[in-house]
């Protein structure tokens, strides 16, 4: 739980108060991983879909920003997804056996090494984006 608690506060650091701007593009964050675990299991076809639906979402689409911001009936729906989603990823990463909790530490500190001077650092579209002090994860030791 510690582990999904830095991750939490890591977001809160970068962008302490999100607009509906910023969730946008974190939906295509998301959509993004999304396609890059279809692209590893080989459905590469359904990766490009995906990829390009989060690719609509980082863009910040003024459609897709004006429901977010507006529109509350999703948001018990969307959260339900987001808890369940969690649940099914620790399901598969138990199932193929992976170290989940030790994988979040290192993504966690990868992260981390994001940040400039204690502050994150963004692209031309908002996104948080590697600074100068960025080091990958090592996820071979979870394996």
């Amino acid at each position: 739980m510690d582990e999904l608690r830095d991750t939490k506060r890591w977001f809160e650091m970068a962008i302490p108060e999100p607009t509906a701007e910023q969730a946008c593009i974190q939906v295509g964050c998301h959509y993004e991983e999304v396609s890059e675990m279809m692209h590893a299991l080989g459905d590469d076809g359904e990766s490009l879909r995906v990829e390009d639906l989060a690719t609509e979402y980082k863009e910040c689409h003024e459609h897709l920003v004006e429901y977010l911001a507006i529109n509350s009936n999703y948001k018990v729906e969307l959260l339900d997804s987001l808890a369940d989603q969690i649940v099914t990823a620790v399901g598969v990463a138990h199932m193929m056996g992976f170290d989940i909790i030790g994988s979040l530490a290192e993504v966690n500190r990868s992260n981390a090494s994001k940040f400039e001077d204690g502050c994150a650092v963004f692209d031309h579209n908002g996104k948080i984006t590697k600074g100068k002090n960025y080091s990958p994860p090592n996820l071979k030791p979870f394996i």
